[in-house]
């Protein structure tokens, strides 16, 4: 995928999406000195799935005692929380290189919607809980991250806003709309579309984030 970097007539020169608050809304992230930790949880939650994933076999798959995974990871549970969160920071870190300084347009927004769910597509562990454990994953994001929305919104709506007044956004509640985004977002990966994720993408958002005449 290219970066977007053009500036359009109109835009909002600067106004970019503010990622180190998007960051400061998730779950804390793991201390490096954890990652071999994770890694092996993550190698066990891929293979046996998460539901049959115990602390003994990611003690086994680091080669360590399971006192010392309970110590520094503590329950599988916390190991899958902790895990998410480490991957959830990466994927910021990463989204923020994607937008490379671009100004919103709806189609920046339609590609980082696309960066976001291939990423999520091709991770192990998500991967093996869509295809095993569905009925995880709903339950999981309620419980460790029901606060992402909310914080995602609060960052991005004054930037659609921004967009909006700039003529590159439809008109409507930035609110409103940057909540169906992420939501839509998180359905187009629990329930992957049949067709082409960009083709299916660009038809489900363009439409309503085009100002009126674009499409």
């Amino acid at each position: 995928m290219s970066h977007v970097s053009e500036q359009r007539p109109g835009s909002v020169a600067g106004e970019v999406l503010d990622f180190p608050a998007v960051a400061a809304g998730l779950p804390p992230v793991p201390s490096a000195a954890l990652d071999p930790f994770l890694d092996a949880a993550a190698s066990c939650f891929a293979r046996f799935g998460v539901a049959h994933t115990t602390v003994p076999d990611i003690a086994r798959e680091l080669g360590v005692s399971r006192m010392t995974v309970y110590r520094r990871l503590g329950s599988v549970h916390d190991a899958l929380r902790s895990l998410l969160a480490r991957e959830l920071h990466r994927l910021v870190v990463h989204l923020a290189g994607e937008l490379d300084g671009a100004p919103p347009s709806p189609e920046t927004i339609v590609e980082l919607t696309e960066v976001v769910v291939r990423h999520a597509a091709s991770h192990p562990v998500l991967r093996k809980a869509l295809a095993d454990e569905p009925e995880l994953v709903g339950p999981v994001l309620l419980d460790s991250f029901s606060g992402i929305v909310d914080n995602v919104t609060t960052v991005a709506a004054p930037l659609l806003a921004a967009a909006m007044q700039a003529g590159l956004v439809r008109q409507q509640d930035p609110v409103v709309l940057t909540d169906w985004l992420v939501r839509t977002t998180v359905s187009v990966i629990a329930s992957p579309p049949r067709q082409d994720v960009r083709s299916f993408l660009t038809q489900v958002l363009l439409p309503l984030l085009s100002p009126s005449g674009r499409t």
